[in-house]
């Protein structure tokens, strides 16, 4: 198996952590890198463990995607819908099992030995890592949150229209990413991660692009469809003009459509590229991808506040 490389890469994720904490950039993008490996360093270690951490409002995103990719799948390849109740599905098969094997492997290791473990084996959860745990009443409150947005989607126009629809012209329904060219592209050489949640081929020939929301709306969220579409561009052949772009948020079942034409390509793609230039500035060596050593000039800490609190990253650096 080939050895796997930390390429510098563009995304949206990526881009909001730098911008909200230099010293939680590194630590995600580069101290963790090879943490995986029986032989790393701990610090490597505990970098990796921490960057596999969820929280709750990350859980209920992961429950309601993946249960409307099993919605869509479902009709996609069976042509009808598989399960009777999809907000049980969320809430129980998806959301519940996560949070319980969380539980179980805190309890068995606790936290000083948890973050030695696999990360895969033992999933690490914020609540229950830094605590305090939420009550029985809170998590309910959570699964209510998941139920109640796939119930969302499936009493929207847009459901009734999607089983209607022709799935022959559906393009992608939340893709996995990989390291292979199947789910990247490039832009000038550098690599861009972009993969929308749904893409489809309407009847006038467009492609629409759709990004479910559980949250509220963020003035990202334009920004990131953009860069949805640069996929819709590059890799699926469409001009800018023939691409339309929706935001759909669950938490009341509003539908945005955010506009899209080739100024606004123009615009998201110099974003990319002063966005890459930011990063080159914090690396000694380009080629290699390889970040500066003087943390405390290149990735300094943030004032101490709720963005410390909330990170998954505060134990590294003490706070």
């Amino acid at each position: 198996m080939a050895k796997l490389v930390n390429e510098l890469s563009w995304s949206r994720t990526r881009m909001s952590t730098l911008k909200t904490c230099l010293r939680s950039y590194y630590y995600q993008y580069y101290l963790k890198w090879d943490g995986w490996s029986w032989d790393a360093p701990d610090d490597r270690k505990k970098a990796y463990f921490l960057s596999k951490m969820s929280n709750l409002p990350m859980l209920i995103g992961h429950a309601v995607h993946e249960t409307i990719k099993r919605i869509l799948t479902d009709l996609k390849r069976q042509g009808r819908l598989l399960a009777e109740d999809y907000p049980f599905f969320a809430r129980k098969e998806v959301m519940t099992p996560i949070w319980t094997e969380a539980c179980r492997a805190m309890d068995r290791f606790g936290r000083e030995r948890i973050w030695q473990q696999s990360p895969k084996k033992a999933p690490p959860m914020f609540e229950l890592y830094y605590g305090p745990r939420p009550e029985p009443e809170a998590l309910k409150e959570v699964g209510a949150r998941v139920a109640d947005a796939v119930r969302t989607f499936l009493e929207l126009p847009l459901f009734a229209e999607l089983v209607a629809d022709d799935k022959s012209r559906w393009i992608a329904i939340d893709p996995e990413p990989s390291f292979d060219d199947d789910t990247k592209h490039r832009i000038n050489g550098r690599t861009i991660w972009a993969l929308p949640d749904f893409a489809r081929e309407n009847a006038a020939g467009e492609c629409e692009i759709w990004d479910w929301k559980t949250g509220s709306k963020s003035p990202n969220d334009e920004l990131q469809l953009l860069s949805y579409a640069l996929y819709a561009r590059d890799k699926l052949g469409f001009p800018a003009d023939r691409i339309r772009l929706f935001g759909c948020y669950l938490k009341d079942g509003e539908i945005a459509e955010y506009p899209c034409d080739a100024d606004r390509l123009a615009f998201i793609e110099a974003e990319i590229e002063r966005d890459f230039e930011i990063m080159l500035g914090l690396l000694s060596d380009q080629g290699g991808n390889v970040p500066r050593t003087d943390l405390d000039q290149a990735f300094p800490l943030i004032e101490a506040g709720s963005t410390c609190r909330a990170c998954f990253f505060r134990e590294l650096c003490g706070r």
